[in-house]
Formats: C-alpha cells, structure tokens, sequence
C-alpha cells in the first residue's frame, strides 16, 4: 500500500482530484491532497514546497511509501519536496520539470514548444477556454463539475525563481504524458522524461487533466507501473 499526495496544478484546486481518490482508494491506497497557497503571486517554488512537507508531517503514514503527483505546474515543486523528505517516487503529470540552475520561464524562452503556443496567454477562468484546453475530452457533466473546481494559482515568484536545488534528489521518478494535451506539449513532454528524467514516458489518451477524464485509466497507470530508477540528465 502506498500514500498517493496529490498536488493540484496552476488551474484547479485540490477538489479537481475527487474523482481519481476512490480509485486509488479502491485499488487499496491511501490519500492526501494538499492545498497550496495559490494567493501569494511572490511565493517561491520553496514556499510552495514547504505547504506540501507540512501536509506530509501531519498525515500519519511512513513517508517512505509515499508517491508524489503533480500535475502541470507543480512539478516545479516535487523535486524540492522529495531532496527533504525520504519518499518512495515522484510522478509527473503532464508536468514541468525544473532544472537546476535555471528558472521555468528561462526553460520556456530556450523552448517556447514546451507549451501550445494557442494555449499561451489564455484564461482558464473564462469558461469557454477551459471547455477547449483543460476539458475537452470530459462528457458534458463531467465538465460542468470540473468548472467548479478552478483556481488560479498566481505563481510568478515560482515561475521566475532560479531552481534552489543544486542537485537533482536520487528518487524514482515517473512522467505521465496526456497524448492529447492542448497546454504542455505533448512532443516535449516525451523527450524531456527522457532527457531530463532518464525514464519511458507513461502515456494515456485524452487532455491535460485525466484526473477528471478518465480516472480509472490514470489510477491503473498510476499504481502498477514499475518503478524505474532515474537521474537527472
């Protein structure tokens, strides 16, 4: 049994995730959802990472079972979560991955395909542009409750701030490529598990958030991949 910590990306909350917890749960593992601290346009990736280790101490589990998710945005934040705390593996979802010695919007400006470029710039609050990027391939309930779960995460100090870590953290790492993803670009996705992270991407049908999609689907990738030892390229 494993801990899954699910930590919620740049447009939605942690109740995106209400879908994915009973498949986990049902597949015999444990929960926790952590809630960042979205109103604090100058937080570092460190302010958020330290949200994440409080949830963690709190809960009552052993951390080394744990499974970090991040989806989106808040990859920038596993890898300095996981160089403190001893956990068993990090996943990527349709996620960022910083690198050491340089900022994400840095990343972007050397790769501008990291990201749709018809996605750049857009709203997710404005319920047309979340209908067409975030939930495209959801049926028309699902979307209706999606809508109800964004949140804008204002994480410009995240965003600009050179990665704090000096080195990449030795933890298991997994990238879960969304094959129809209309924000982070599929195609970058592929080659930076490979090149950054040393792993196969993981891939799954549909768009950026098949926590809400298709569920199911993501809880069988999520608990019976092996897990392969990565490092950092």
């Amino acid at each position: 049994m494993s801990l899954f910590c699910l930590i919620h990306g740049s447009s939605q909350n942690a109740q995106g995730w209400k879908l994915l917890i009973p498949e986990l749960e049902n597949r015999g593992h444990q929960v926790l959802t952590v809630s960042l601290p979205t109103s604090e346009p100058r937080a570092s990736a460190t302010r958020y990472a330290d949200a994440i280790v409080e949830a963690l101490d709190q809960a009552d589990y052993d951390i080394r079972d744990v499974v970090l998710v991040a989806h989106s945005a808040s990859g920038m934040f596993l890898p300095i979560v996981a160089a403190r705390r001893p956990i068993q593996r990090m996943v990527f979802l349709a996620a960022l991955v910083p690198k050491p010695g340089t900022s994400i919007i840095e990343q972007f400006r050397a790769h501008p395909e990291m990201l749709n470029a018809e996605w750049i710039g857009k709203n997710p609050m404005d319920d047309d542009v979340a209908r067409q990027f975030l939930f495209h391939d959801c049926t028309p309930a699902v979307v209706d409750w999606a809508l109800t779960t964004r949140e804008l995460m204002y994480a410009q100090g995240a965003m600009t701030e050179v990665c704090p870590l000096g080195i990449w953290p030795n933890v298991n790492s997994s990238y879960v490529v969304c094959a129809e993803d209309r924000t982070i670009s599929p195609s970058w996705s592929r080659r930076t598990a490979r090149e950054q992270l040393g792993v196969e991407p993981l891939e799954l049908p549909g768009g950026h958030c098949p926590y809400v999609s298709r569920p199911a689907a993501l809880a069988d990738v999520l608990t019976r991949v092996p897990i392969l030892t990565s490092h950092f390229a």
